[in-house]
């Protein structure tokens, strides 16, 4: 298979210290680990093998690590990754929870509470979205038994940038109470639904959370805004040899593109928040 070649001009997007990738961490996004063909899906035995090679290949961290690396100005160890699954699918219980548990791999899970125990028919789902059963508040606290962190993804998983900004404030900050009081731990990160946000969202997030995701695709570099964290998607690494391509500047070059070109389509995706 051929991977997109970026020409010279896009290199710009890539910053020359990231020549050495192998020391910026990855954000990785999960959405269903279910079989079919829908972007938001990766297969049981695909994610098991990215796994697998992860577990061999790369040192996996949790979140509040990489936001306490970027606060104090350090860095972490090489080939760092981080594990996040938006919208809380409750395949994630039955498909990843064991293959991660296996590997002793941590990870952290986004809930849109008012859908827990429900579908993600939430009104802004876009139609080509096949309606999938997310996760029980049962099951969410056994994931939280065996490790797992679980982050908050809004109440309605709505456009924040939408709404009315105290029907967005009761979004963020509605969505952590609930988790809180239904787990009896805390939250300490947000991911932004559609990974649309603005400055007043994020000084709303600010005083909730110690950090938040957001879906810009890319390397996680030392002036990441720890608010709006970037983000590689694992529909832009599914097939294997693109995945093993991880912590290489043949990697930073090809998300640095994938940026590019979202940005050009002005989508969330293509907007990298620095501090």
């Amino acid at each position: 298979m051929t991977f997109f070649r970026a020409p010279a001009a896009l290199m710009r997007e890539v910053p020359s210290e990231i020549m050495d990738a192998a020391q910026y961490p990855v954000i990785l996004t999960y959405h269903s680990i279910s079989e079919g063909v829908s972007p938001l899906k990766v297969s049981p035995s695909l994610f098991t093998e990215q796994m697998e090679w992860l577990k061999a290949n790369a040192r996996v961290v949790t979140l509040g690590e990489i936001v306490a690396a970027l606060a104090g100005h350090r860095p972490l160890p090489e080939r760092a990754v981080a594990l996040t699954f938006d919208d809380g699918f409750r395949d994630f219980y039955y498909s990843a929870a064991p293959v991660l548990r296996r590997l002793r791999l941590p990870a952290t899970v986004f809930l849109p509470t008012g859908y827990c125990g429900k579908s993600n028919c939430w009104p802004s789902q876009p139609a080509w979205v096949n309606k999938e059963a997310l996760l029980d508040w049962k099951q969410a606290g056994e994931l939280i038994q065996d490790g797992f962190k679980i982050g908050a993804h809004g109440v309605n998983h709505s456009d924040l940038t939408t709404l009315p900004l105290e029907e967005a404030e009761q979004e963020i900050s509605g969505s952590k109470a609930e988790i809180e009081e239904r787990t009896a731990r805390p939250v300490e990160f947000f991911a932004y639904p559609y990974g649309r946000w603005s400055p007043t969202l994020r000084t709303l997030v600010l005083g909730n959370f110690r950090g938040a995701c957001a879906t810009a695709a890319g390397l996680v570099e030392p002036d990441a805004d720890p608010f709006a964290l970037p983000r590689a998607d694992a529909h832009y690494v599914r097939h294997p040899a693109s995945f093993r391509m991880l912590f290489t500047t043949k990697f930073a070059a090809y998300i640095a593109a994938r940026r590019f070109i979202r940005r050009m389509r002005r989508q969330p995706e293509g907007f990298y928040a620095r501090v």
